[in-house]
C-alpha cells in the first residue's frame, strides 16, 4: 500500500488529515511537524505522496518542495496551505507540486486529490518499469518464478512483464487453459512484489453469493444462524499481501457486484456489519474462460471485466511450447518419486516425441498423471513403451542373430562392444527387442533385476515386455521378493 507523508506543524491539522484519509481507505500514513522530520522519513522509506504545508518552523515548505522534486522524483507533492494567493499557487506548481489546496475551503477535496495523485504516480512507475522490462530477456529475479518451469522465449517475456508489474497495486488477470500453471504464476508475482503479507488463494467455482461474501469479507457475530462469533474474511487475511481468486468467470452476478465495489473504492463490509472496512490486498484473478465472450453473452459484468483486466497476461498451453514438456515431466517425476518413495525413471526422447504430438488438454496436470503412472505402473501413455530406470540409455542396435558367448567371459565382451551380425533379411523392431530380452535373460539366469539392469529397464518393465513379446515369464527370471 502506498505511503503518504503529512507535513504540518499543527497537531490538530495532522489529526484531521489522518482521520479524513482513513475514512477514505488511506491508512498507511506518516506524520512530520518539521522539515527535518520530513527529510528523515523521505530518506528512510519510499514515500509515494506528501501533503505539505508551506508555513513551517525553521524553514519554508517551499524549500522542501523543491528538494523533493529534485531528490525524490518518486514522491508526488500536494501543497495544503492557508495561503490562497494565485502567485503562491503558481510558484508551487512550477516547483513541481502535483496540486495546490487551500486549508478550510478545499479540505473536502483532499481525498480526491490524493487518489488522483497516487494514480498518476502508479502510471509513471508502471511506464518506467515497462520500459526497463522491454530491454531484459529474462526476469531480473528469476527465483521468484522458479516454480514455473519454462525455456520458451515467449513465456519468458511474459515473466519479465509480470515482474515489472509485481510492485503495482492494480488488479491482474491471468488467463489460460486448465493446468497451465496460473496459480504458480500468481505466486511468482506475489514473491516478486516484495509484499509482506500472505498469499491467499481461493477457488470461486460453484460458490454462491452468501458463501462468497462470508469467505472473502467475513461476518460479525449473530450475522446469521450459526454465526456464534465474528470471523475475518480472506480479504483481511491477505492484508498487505496478495489475494488470488481463481475461476473468477464462474462467479454469480451478485458476487460480481460486490467485488466491483471493493475494487473501485477499496471498501467492503462484513456480513452483519454496516461499517465499511478497507482492503489492503493486491488482487490477482485467473480463469480458463474467455471473459470477453462471457461479457457478450451477458454472464459477466462488462465494467468488472474492464476493471480486472487493467493488466492481462495469457499463458499458452503446452502444445504451443513443446520444448517445456520434457522439463516439466522430469520435474514431476522427481517430485512424485520423492513423495511416494520410488526411484526416478528416465524420460526418453521417444516419450517426449510422442507427448509432443498429443493435445495435452490437461497441460501440467496431465503430465503429473503421466509421471505418476510411469512411477507406479511402469507405463508411459503409449502401451508399447514401459519406463526405464535411471538415465536414458542408447537405443539397442538391431540384430538378426546373436552369438552367445561364454558367461565367464561376459565382462570382457561387454567392454569390447563387438559388432552385431545381420542376415540377408533385416529383423522387425519387435524381433530385435525379443532377442535382446532373451539374451539378457541368458546372461543373467535367476535374476530379473540383473537382466533388466543390463538393458536399462526396470524389473517390472522387463517382465511386462517379456510377457508381451515372448509369451510366458521366463523360468530363469523369477519375480523378486
Amino acid at each position: 500500500m502506498e505511503l503518504i507523508l503529512l507535513v504540518d506543524d499543527e497537531p490538530g491539522v495532522l489529526t484531521g488529515q489522518r482521520n479524513l484519509l482513513a475514512l477514505n481507505g488511506f491508512t498507511n500514513v506518516r506524520e512530520a511537524r518539521t522539515t527535518d522530520e520530513a527529510r528523515a522519513v523521505l530518506t528512510s522509506e519510499p514515500v509515494d505522496l506528501m501533503l505539505l504545508d508551506l508555513t513551517l518552523p525553521e524553514e519554508s515548505g517551499q524549500e522542501l518542495l523543491r528538494e523533493a522534486h529534485t531528490r525524490y522524483p518518486g514522491t508526488a507533492v500536494i501543497v495544503v496551505t492557508g495561503a490562497s494567493d494565485v502567485s503562491t499557487a503558481v510558484g508551487c506548481m512550477r516547483a513541481g507540486a502535483y496540486d495546490f489546496l487551500v486549508k478550510g475551503t478545499d479540505s473536502s477535496r483532499i481525498p480526491a486529490a490524493v487518489r488522483n495523485a497516487l494514480e498518476h504516480q502508479r502510471a509513471r512507475r508502471e511506464n518506467r518499469l515497462l520500459r526497463e522490462a522491454f530491454i531484459r530477456p529474462a526476469p531480473r529475479h528469476p527465483e521468484s518464478f522458479a516454480e514455473f518451469v519454462t525455456i520458451d522465449a515467449g513465456v519468458r517475456r511474459i515473466l519479465v512483464y509480470l515482474e515489472a508489474l509485481a510492485s503495482l497495486p492494480d488488479p491482474l488477470l491471468i488467463t489460460g487453459e486448465t493446468g497451465v500453471g496460473k496459480e504458480l504464476i500468481a505466486r511468482g508475482v506475489h514473491r516478486a512484489s516484495g509484499r509482506g503479507g500472505e498469499f491467499v488463494a481461493v477457488n470461486m467455482g460453484g460458490v454462491d453469493d452468501h458463501v462468497f461474501s462470508d469467505t472473502l469479507f467475513g461476518h460479525r457475530k449473530g450475522a446469521f444462524t450459526g454465526a456464534d462469533s465474528s470471523r475475518d474474511g480472506l480479504v483481511t487475511t491477505a492484508a498487505d499481501g496478495t489475494l488470488f481468486l481463481d475461476e473468477v468467470g464462474e462467479m454469480p452476478p451478485e458476487s460480481q457486484a460486490r467485488l466491483l465495489r471493493m475494487l473501485d473504492s477499496g471498501e467492503f463490509m462484513r456480513l452483519g456489519s454496516d461499517r465499511p472496512e478497507y482492503s489492503r490486498a493486491r488482487v490477482i484473478f485467473a480463469t480458463n474462460r474467455d471473459l470477453a465472450a462471457e461479457v457478450e453473452a451477458g454472464r459477466f459484468r462488462r465494467d468488472l471485466f474492464f476493471r480486472i483486466s487493467t493488466h492481462h497476461v495469457h499463458i499458452p498451453p503446452l502444445r504451443e511450447r513443446p520444448r517445456d514438456i520434457s522439463l516439466i515431466l522430469e520435474k514431476q517425476i522427481r517430485r512424485h518419486a520423492d513423495r511416494i518413495g520410488r526411484a526416478p525413471v528416465a524420460v526418453t526422447e521417444d516419450v517426449v516425441a510422442y507427448l509432443t504430438e498429443q493435445p495435452l488438454s490437461g497441460n501440467v496436470r496431465e503430465l503429473q498423471q503421466i509421471a505418476l503412472r510411469a512411477l507406479i505402473d511402469g507405463q508411459w501413455p503409449h502401451a508399447s513403451d514401459e519406463v526405464s530406470a535411471g538415465p536414458p540409455v542408447a537405443t539397442a542396435v538391431p540384430e538378426a542373430t546373436v552369438d552367445h558367448p561364454d558367461p565367464a567371459n561376459h565382462a570382457e565382451e561387454t567392454d569390447s562392444r563387438a559388432p552385431v551380425s545381420f542376415g540377408s533379411d533385416l529383423p522387425t523392431p519387435e524381433e530385435v527387442v525379443r532377442l535382446l530380452l532373451e539374451e539378457a535373460d541368458r546372461r543373467h539366469p535367476g535374476s530379473r533385476a540383473a537382466a533388466a539392469r543390463a538393458i536399462g529397464l526396470s524389473p517390472q518393465a522387463f517382465a511386462n515386455r517379456w510377457k508381451r513379446m515372448v509369451g510366458t515369464r521366463p523360468e530363469a527370471v523369477p519375480p523378486e521378493a
